[in-house]
């Protein structure tokens, strides 16, 4: 195995790790068993287990932007469309359908260890903001689009829709049931976004 290639495989076993388990109750030995490498390729990739999942962090959000560009840059739908389209994507990837809820990695590593270190804090803050910021793009063509009113504050309503889908996601997680995911779609179309 090259060394890129154990790279890769260490951090596609740990984003899967740390998803499913979280932070804390991801070891690095686990890490190492699950991708069947040797401790020492762990420490010639990654100096701590902070640096390891700063690499997981990255891949999970670039991941999640190949997601939204896809969906939402689609020129042949409505903007509105395109966004229901995107949530309705993501209730069928990490919803009940797609297995046990585990919820979303940024929303997940938030809650456990945003407040413990400031470098994983601030490259959360940053995946957070890109994707609130493909929202307001979006949200900003239906407005141009009149599909929503001119009055619509897209910033605002961007924050709101990734606020109210990270809750989603927890309530979700902790009822291990879609009817969280399904009630944010509903209330996101037909109260936030209704022409």
């Amino acid at each position: 195995m090259s060394k890129q290639t154990t790279k890769e495989n260490l951090i596609t076993v740990g984003l899967e790790l740390i998803r499913s388990a979280g932070y804390t109750a991801t070891g690095i030995n686990q890490v190492l068993e699950a991708a069947k490498v040797p401790k020492g390729s762990f420490y010639h990739h990654f100096a701590t287990k902070d640096e390891f999942v700063l690499e997981v962090i990255q891949r999970y959000a670039a991941g999640e932007q190949e997601r939204w560009e896809k969906l939402l840059d689609d020129s042949n739908l409505s903007p509105l469309k395109k966004l229901r389209r995107y949530f309705k994507d993501l209730i069928a990837t990490y919803g009940r359908r797609g297995g046990p809820i585990v919820g979303c990695l940024l929303g997940n590593l938030s809650l456990e260890v945003a407040g413990h270190n400031d470098e994983i804090r601030k490259l959360l803050a940053k995946a957070f903001d890109a994707w609130q910021a493909a929202f307001a793009r979006t949200i900003r063509e239906a407005i141009d689009q009149q599909e929503i009113p001119k009055t619509v504050n897209a910033d605002n309503v961007a924050a709101l829709l990734v606020n109210n889908w990270e809750g989603a996601q927890t309530r979700a997680k902790t009822e291990q049931t879609d009817k969280p995911l399904e009630l944010f779609l509903d209330n996101a179309f037909n109260v936030l976004l209704k022409a």
